[in-house]
């Protein structure tokens, strides 16, 4: 966001964002991170992972301002009970990764501050890393100019010049469709061991560091005990507007995560943000009260428990920028925007189906 950093800066100077605060205090603000990086993840998507030091500043950010940091549930309670504090303020991950349990939680703890965590429990139970994450993370650290993926079992494509960025983007595509919808989990470890030696990237490093690890079940149950609140993401991060298929993403997850948490899961994340109003009914029949999706944008006492907006926070957004959203500059602005296309008789609509596959990455 670069190229707005001037208007904070403006807005800031003019004292727009303490003004902000004082047309703003209704509002839940829903924070949504993916994972405090164990390395360099941060620089390798900044989007979806922060540096431990940028949490670090956030969290020192809520305390030093006041902003009253809730459990998610007691938020939404609150929220549609019409008794939330001013500048209330919700903190969620998603997926379940270790450094959410290495480094978010410790941090969290420190500051007495809660959250929930978002678990897909796919990847909790194989105890592998993410696949589509491990291999995209080798393409980016490999300094190999190109390499000859014969052999491998792949079928599209056998060869790329990594320094073509079409060519390397569409060779990663074929491989994590092959791995996901050919292999079995051990198939995909081997490929992932063999794709590494070529590009000549530490495999067993990026094990053994569990960059792009979930958390164990035994990690989750010791979170759930001391206070974090761990929810619903589905099993296999996906949750199709297939009803059957969807209710048993749901079922599936639940069967694994309860057991852990001691607690009925009561609150859900869209998958990648891809959401559709066909399946609030099937998340409300199965006893979900809220859901979360990848909109930006504070809630409100009319906003559909089952489509709540987050801001998604990550290293790429800078600490002036975090701070406008948080004093609501950034909310006004976009309400404004809002309120020319009712003038303009361009008003939008609840989506049929919002969030595209890259939403909760895109910021």
């Amino acid at each position: 966001m670069a190229g707005r950093e001037p208007l904070f800066k403006v807005g800031k100077a003019l004292g727009l964002f303490g003004l902000a605060r004082r047309f703003s205090p209704g509002g839940l603000r829903i924070l949504c991170y993916h994972s405090v990086a164990l390395e360099n993840e941060h620089t390798f998507l900044p989007k979806m992972f922060v540096s431990p030091q940028t949490f670090e500043r956030r969290l020192a950010f809520l305390a030093d301002r006041r902003f009253p940091v809730l459990p998610l549930d007691e938020a939404v309670r609150r929220l549609q009970d019409g008794t939330l504090p001013p500048g209330a303020t919700a903190i969620t991950f998603d997926d379940g990764l270790y450094g959410t349990y290495r480094l978010a939680w410790p941090l969290l703890r420190r500051f007495s501050m809660p959250a929930t965590v978002y678990v897909t429990s796919y990847y909790v139970m194989k105890r592998a890393p993410v696949f589509g994450l491990l291999i995209e993370y080798m393409f980016w650290r490999s300094r190999k100019a190109s390499i000859d993926l014969s052999g491998l079992g792949l079928v599209s494509v056998l060869a790329v010049t990594l320094t073509d960025p079409v060519a390397r983007a569409r060779a990663l595509d074929d491989i994590v469709e092959h791995g996901e919808n050919r292999c079995s989990e051990g198939q995909r470890s081997m490929l992932a061991r063999r794709l590494a030696e070529r590009l000549d990237v530490d495999y067993d490093a990026v094990v053994r560091d569990r960059l792009f690890n979930l958390m164990t079940p035994e990690e989750i149950r010791e979170l759930a005990a001391a206070g974090l609140d761990v929810q619903s993401h589905t099993h296999r991060h996906h949750f199709p507007v297939d009803e059957a298929a969807a209710r048993r993403e749901l079922a599936d997850n639940r069967a694994f995560l309860e057991p852990l948490t001691g607690r009925r899961l009561e609150h859900f994340c869209y998958p990648s943000g891809a959401w559709s109003v066909q399946q609030w009914p099937w998340l409300s029949s199965a006893g979900f009260k809220t859901a979360t999706t990848c909109e930006p944008g504070f809630n409100y006492r009319e906003t559909p428990p089952l489509a709540l907006g987050r801001f998604l926070d990550g290293e790429h957004i800078s600490d002036l920028e975090f701070e406008a959203e948080m004093y609501g500059y950034k909310e006004l602005a976009r309400r404004g925007r809002a309120g020319v296309r009712r003038m303009l008789g361009r008003a939008p609509v609840v989506p049929q189906s919002a969030g595209a596959a890259q939403a909760c990455e895109s910021g």
